[in-house]
C-alpha cells in the first residue's frame, strides 16, 4: 500500500494543467464566434455581378444577346470596340446608343430613360476586319465578356 502513495503526490499538478487547457480552448472557441459575428456585421452586401450570353452572327456583322439576366441598363454597361462605328439597338427596334471612334458607348439611354438587356438585342458592328467588342458591367467594374465580329 506504502508502493501506490508515491502516485498520489502530484495530484494536483495534473488538475491544473488540465484547467489551463480548458480556459485557452474557451477563449479560443469565445474570440473565433465574436469574430464570425462580427466579420458578418461589417461584411454588408456585395453587388452582384450580372451575365450575359451573346452569340456572334458574322453575316450580319451583329451580337446578339442570347440570354440576359433580369434588371440589368444599358445605362450601367460601358461598351468599348475597335470598330469605327458600333450601335446597339433593342430587339423592339429602338436605337439605345452608339459608338463612334473606338471608345466608350455614348448613351442615348439616360438615367430617366433606361433600356433594359433583353433576348434579342444586339450590337450591330460597322467596320472591316476583325472587330473586337469588349462589355463591362459599370457598378462592378466587371468584364461581362469580349466577342470577335468577322466584318
Amino acid at each position: 500500500m506504502k508502493a501506490n502513495r508515491k502516485f498520489v503526490e502530484g495530484e494536483e499538478a495534473v488538475s491544473a494543467v488540465i484547467g489551463v487547457i480548458l480556459m485557452v480552448a474557451i477563449t479560443v472557441a469565445i474570440a473565433a464566434a465574436v469574430y464570425v459575428y462580427v466579420s458578418g456585421m461589417l461584411a454588408g452586401t456585395t453587388q452582384h455581378t450580372p451575365t450575359i450570353a451573346c452569340i456572334v452572327d458574322n453575316d450580319a456583322d451583329k451580337i446578339i444577346i442570347n440570354s440576359a439576366e433580369p434588371g440589368i441598363d444599358w445605362y450601367d454597361i460601358k461598351l468599348t470596340s475597335t470598330a469605327s462605328k458600333v450601335y446597339v439597338n433593342s430587339s423592339a427596334g429602338a436605337n439605345i446608343g452608339k459608338n463612334t471612334g473606338g471608345g466608350n458607348l455614348d448613351h442615348c439611354a439616360s438615367s430617366a430613360n433606361q433600356y433594359e438587356v433583353t433576348a434579342g438585342d444586339y450590337i450591330q458592328v460597322v467596320g472591316s476586319g476583325e472587330v473586337e467588342v469588349t462589355l463591362t458591367y459599370i457598378p462592378t467594374n466587371t468584364l461581362l465578356g469580349t466577342w470577335t465580329v468577322n466584318v
